[in-house]
């Protein structure tokens, strides 16, 4: 009983280190994890280096991969390739369609970025788009969050679907593939059915007009890059991703045709190509000289740093949860309850969401309670509770999440109106998600 207490205990002070203490989520998860060993005697050098390889094994394939993906966002902003998308795009849309349009816009250049810089690139694009429609900025801003929450929670190489992939050691390929089968409820659910159900109330909100973002004066190049270019440097490891999958299960092991297709589909791989390919299209091609591409590269970089300790660190709290035999007891406890798997995982993550704020955290830490359950259970089944663990991350961001404030302070709402918007179209996306995956395996199930 002593590992299920203490693990409890220790979920507990990492509640209240974070939220009551404000310390640093990687400290708290780093002094959690750290007394959960001493206390289920692994003895102090034990838990430092249970701690620190967890940390490390969390890190050495998502790590790679989001740094990668950084450079790519950062080219793609930095470049006015992500302007470019937006521009043809919502050119191109009809009046009824333009929210729909921008959610689209959203989620494609979030693929690559932190949630945080396409909020910031969004923003203005959407007080221009809202401007010239005569219309409330939230009547497109909500489309734009529902698009970047779709991206962000279920799409490689989004943080989420990376750590969680990792740490349940899922195909990716297999995770895109069913991520972009989920995504198209969860989006919809965001930029048509919320709107349906609550934009008479939202519309009527008194918000910021956007008077304070001008447009008129572009900073960098004055060549952009081409629709194509911008477009294929943020599909491209994803669509090799699911190349790779689809090699993998047509193509004989071993042969030319697997060799290609499996190296292709590596995540690692897929996403230093499409750097690659960033930083000749979006840089080196639009008359950026080496330097600059160099130092735009590492200005990317620099944003990621706070989200990698912390993915690492829960890493190497999910290390310490198997090092004292917690992750085994749940495991074989979990497995006598009549509940799926995929809703037992969302709980998991939904609940580290509401309690800690960060959707991060909250996936880590899912991740390494349910990595046990899942030894014996194909790709497909991986993949699934994968993306049952970032859905039930999505859930209700509220006051201890970043993402609440960035929203308010942006739209100038009160509190109340930031949880009637922003929090009930995140918790919508996250139980559509649920529900999607749940009728996945239904299907599954019986074929």
């Amino acid at each position: 009983m002593l590992p299920v207490i203490s693990g409890a205990a220790a979920i507990v002070v990492l509640i209240l280190l974070i939220v009551k203490l404000k310390l640093h989520p990687f400290i708290a998860l780093m002094i959690s994890s750290i007394i959960l060993g001493l206390v289920n005697g692994l003895g102090s050098t034990k838990s430092v280096s249970t701690f620190t390889k967890g940390f490390g094994d969390q890190l050495s394939v998502s790590g790679v991969v989001i740094g990668l993906g950084a450079i790519i966002g950062g080219l793609l902003v930095s470049s006015g390739g992500g302007t470019k998308i937006a521009d043809i795009i919502i050119g191109k849309s009809k009046k009824a369609l333009i929210p729909m349009a921008i959610g689209l816009v959203a989620l494609i250049i979030e693929l690559p970025n932190l949630f945080e810089v396409t909020f910031v690139l969004m923003v203005p694009i959407v007080f221009s788009v809202a401007k010239s429609l005569g219309k409330s900025p939230l009547y497109v801003a909500i489309p734009m969050a529902a698009g970047m929450m779709t991206a962000h929670g279920l799409l490689p190489p989004g943080p989420a679907t990376i750590i969680g992939g990792t740490a349940l050691g899922a195909d990716l390929g297999m995770v895109t593939a069913l991520g972009l089968i989920i995504a198209v409820p969860v989006f919809a659910s965001g930029v048509w059915l919320f709107p349906k159900l609550m934009q008479k109330q939202y519309l009527t909100y008194a918000v910021n007009d956007g008077s304070e973002f001008d447009q008129s004066a572009t900073a960098g190049e004055d060549r952009s890059p081409s629709l194509a270019a911008a477009l294929t440097s943020v599909l491209l490891a994803p669509a090799m991703m699911v190349i790779g999958t689809l090699g993998d299960a047509v193509f004989p092991k071993s042969s030319i045709a697997w060799t290609v297709t499996h190296f292709m589909g590596n995540a690692v791989i897929s996403l230093l190509i499409a750097a690659l390919f960033s930083m000749v299209f979006l840089g080196l091609r639009l008359g950026m000289s080496g330097n600059k591409v160099l130092g735009l590269s590492k200005t990317s970089l620099k944003p990621i740093v706070n989200v990698l300790l912390i993915i690492g660190a829960g890493g190497g709290l999910k290390a310490m949860l198997e090092g004292v035999g917690l992750s085994k007891i749940i495991a074989t406890t979990t497995a006598e309850w009549a509940i799926p798997m995929v809703l037992l995982a969302w709980l998991i993550a939904a609940l580290f969401r509401i309690a800690l704020g960060s959707g991060t955290v909250a996936v880590t830490a899912a991740a390494g309670i349910v990595a046990p359950m899942l030894a014996q259970s194909d790709s497909v089944h991986k993949a699934m509770m994968v993306l049952a663990i970032c859905t039930g991350s999505m859930i209700f961001s509220h006051v201890n999440d970043g993402a609440f404030w960035l929203f308010q302070e942006y739209f100038g709402m009160t509190v109340p109106q930031t949880l009637k918007t922003w929090s009930l179209l995140v918790t919508i996306q996250s139980v559509v998600g649920l529900l999607g995956l749940l009728a996945m395996e239904g299907v599954i199930s019986l074929v």
